[in-house]
């Protein structure tokens, strides 16, 4: 068993990446830690000191010997403080959220593990117009973008590129009180009438991007230096064209995809570009097969394509990634584990009896939101 071990950081209960990749870790012999956040008691208190002399050291936490690899999936900072006043928990939230800044931004001095991805890299990442700038450096083309709350502008771009669609700067999925059914923001295509308000506009910045004339969707999931490319097809659905809600609907069809020729070459440049070694890339293919540069998901969901693709071998991937500690990864060393594995064993019955609680499906879905 290697000497070092892979340290994921989910806040999720019912995140079955993490449990999937935990089950897949422990098959080969490696003892993953799972935490929830910087301040978990699973793991030993991170500490960093800085002197004029030697510079930045750091012990426990990410900094641990015994770390090899740390995936930074979907933490959070602590909210919760068994035997703190009421009146301190606000104090004791910002302290750890500064805390973890620090963490974050010299992620890459405190240890020489792999991080997947890098906090400071993977924070600016999600940053949709920095994705937009460098996918530009890195030759992909993507659709005209607009972000603004300024009506008049709003309107112009709309204009000039006659068919447009909004995108919400996150997705967001609520509950209605009334009569209990989810609402979520996905893509859609405006018209005129929707952009008629200015205090509305004003009120809320968005996303307006022009429509590609798309065939189809490619999702690309790009672990290290493996890439997984799966083409999505999903009827048509007026105004919404989000491949999310097809999925919802169970009306999406996947299948292996092939990327035209030097493509995968320039996705690995966008993710050296934003410094990131995950990503999970969304393209939509027009009429001619020309690839559009969509947005990617540094953190993104991949299991639910390995379950509609078993030939795609997703975890097994990661867990080599990680496992291994390095980007130039050897995945036939992961045998037997595919998520078809995974989902029938006795790990995933057991991890889902604790969790499975309100959620809709055994592969952690949640209901009215989609797998993404």
């Amino acid at each position: 068993m290697p000497d070092r071990q892979p340290l994921i950081l989910s806040a999720l209960a019912h995140d079955i990446h993490a449990a999937a990749v935990c089950w897949g870790l422990r098959k080969h012999g490696l003892s993953p830690r799972w935490i929830d956040s910087w301040a978990d008691p699973a793991m030993p208190p991170l500490s960093m000191c800085c002197d004029a002399e030697s510079g930045l050291r750091a012990t426990g936490g990410a900094a641990d010997a015994g770390v090899g690899s740390v995936w930074f999936r979907r933490p959070r900072n602590p909210e919760s403080f068994p035997r703190a006043l009421e009146a301190d928990l606000p104090f004791l939230r910002n302290e750890w959220a500064r805390f973890a800044n620090n963490v974050h931004a010299l992620a890459s001095g405190l240890t020489d593990a792999l991080w997947v991805n890098r906090p400071s890299a993977a924070i600016d990442a999600e940053n949709k117009m920095v994705q937009l700038c460098a996918a530009r450096r890195a030759g992909l083309r993507f659709p005209a973008t607009l972000m603004s709350s300024d009506p008049a502008e709003i309107r112009r771009f709309a204009g000039a590129h006659r068919r447009v669609v909004y995108k919400p700067f996150q997705t967001h999925s609520w509950q209605d009180a009334a009569s209990g059914k989810m609402f979520s923001t996905y893509a859609r295509i405006v018209d005129a009438e929707m952009l008629r308000d200015d205090a509305s506009l004003r009120q809320c910045p968005g996303i307006y991007q022009a429509v590609v004339h798309k065939r189809y969707d490619v999702r690309v999931t790009i672990i290290g230096e493996c890439s997984f490319a799966v083409r999505l097809d999903s009827p048509p659905q007026g105004d919404f064209i989000d491949w999310r809600i097809a999925s919802l609907a169970s009306t999406m069809q996947a299948r292996p995809a092939e990327l035209p020729a030097g493509y995968d070459g320039r996705l690995q440049r966008l993710m050296r570009e934003l410094g990131i070694v995950f990503g999970c890339v969304d393209l939509a293919v027009d009429a001619s097969g020309e690839a559009h540069f969509l947005e990617v998901n540094q953190a993104g969901q991949f299991l639910f394509l390995e379950q509609a693709v078993p030939s795609m071998p997703m975890l097994r991937a990661m867990c080599a990634l990680l496992a291994q500690g390095r980007t130039d990864y050897s995945p036939e060393a992961m045998t037997a584990v595919g998520f078809a594995d995974y989902l029938a064993s006795d790990e995933h019955r057991q991890w889902w009896e604790r969790v499975g609680g309100g959620i809709k499906g055994k592969d952690g879905s949640v209901p009215g939101v989609s797998v993404e």
